[in-house]
């Protein structure tokens, strides 16, 4: 077979043609987190509490009504809820279920990789769209920190944030490419990277960003490109959604090879993509269109 190998290589030369083999990036995978274990249970806070009283039913259907779009669906105790709202529908983003059954799939494999518990560690919701991961960690126990490019997901987040009684959040405005340690404080002992990363540019710079924010573990999940081979698709995107980019341009949508091809890269110590062992996830999920990776940086 290698004779065979290297006389089509000298066939090819002849016309100017070379044939070269890229490493596709072997998962390193973390054995005490993601390997030889039974799945961890752990599940949402959900519906969510009213640890503010002050707020009132009539208050709260008032301030969500300020807002003409909303990701993600709310349920509170007392039987207060509210759908998602938007102007572009889809048969993904808008299942309401969607959040709570993510949750159920990678949120279990942090927790154990975090020693069973995110109480009192630093935790980085990177573009947190109107808090959904944000205020789930801080029911845990963590302090977070998180930050959107729109002023209208940080209001949202904090409306949230208020009816469910949590303290230990902060949200600010900040575009992803201002995001460094000393703009938010110093680095985070867990990122959530979700959903952000294919709707930006330069997927290997972004990644070279969050890895500077996190001193312990990155939870990675994205849409990906569903290609065998280190491939990167590049897309035009226009901000015309609360979901989408916050600004007209090229985004990238890496396949899972050349994902990790820049884990080697930046020098993520181990990681591993967090395994589907339902079939009770969103479609993309199910169908190699979108994945998530548990990091040791």
């Amino acid at each position: 077979m290698a004779h065979l190998h290297q006389g089509i290589q000298r066939l090819l030369g002849q016309f100017g043609i070379k044939i070269s083999r890229i490493d596709a990036g072997t998962s390193r995978p973390l054995p005490d987190v993601l390997a030889n274990h039974p799945v961890p249970d752990a599940n949402p806070v959900w519906p969510l509490p009213r640890g503010n009283k002050a707020m009132t039913n009539d208050r709260i259907r008032q301030d969500f009504g300020r807002y003409e779009a909303w990701h993600y669906a709310y349920e509170f105790e007392g039987g207060l809820s509210f759908p998602i709202k938007t102007a572009f529908p889809g048969p993904l983003t808008d299942l309401v279920q969607r959040p709570l059954l993510r949750y159920r799939h990678f949120m279990p494999y942090l927790l154990q990789a975090c020693g069973g518990s995110l109480q009192g560690k630093r935790v980085l919701d990177i573009a947190c769209n109107s808090g959904f991961w944000s205020v789930q960690c801080a029911l845990l126990g963590a302090n977070v920190v998180a930050f959107d490019a729109r002023p209208e997901l940080i209001e949202q987040a904090e409306l949230i944030a208020s009816i469910v009684g949590v303290e230990n959040i902060e949200f600010r405005q900040l575009d992803f490419w201002e995001m460094r340690p000393e703009n938010l404080g110093g680095t985070f002992d867990v990122v959530l990277n979700l959903g952000i990363l294919y709707h930006l540019p330069d997927p290997l710079e972004a990644l070279r960003l969050t890895r500077k924010m996190a001193r312990d573990c990155i939870l990675l999940d994205t849409e990906i490109y569903p290609s065998r081979k280190a491939t990167i698709r590049l897309r035009w995107e226009e901000p015309r959604a609360i979901r989408s980019a916050n600004r007209s341009g090229i985004v990238a949508l890496p396949s899972k090879q050349s994902l990790e091809l820049m884990f080697r890269d930046i020098g993520m110590r181990s990681w591993s993509e967090v395994p589907l062992h339902t079939g009770e996830m969103p479609r993309d999920y199910l169908d190699g269109y979108r994945a998530s990776w548990l990091i040791k940086v």
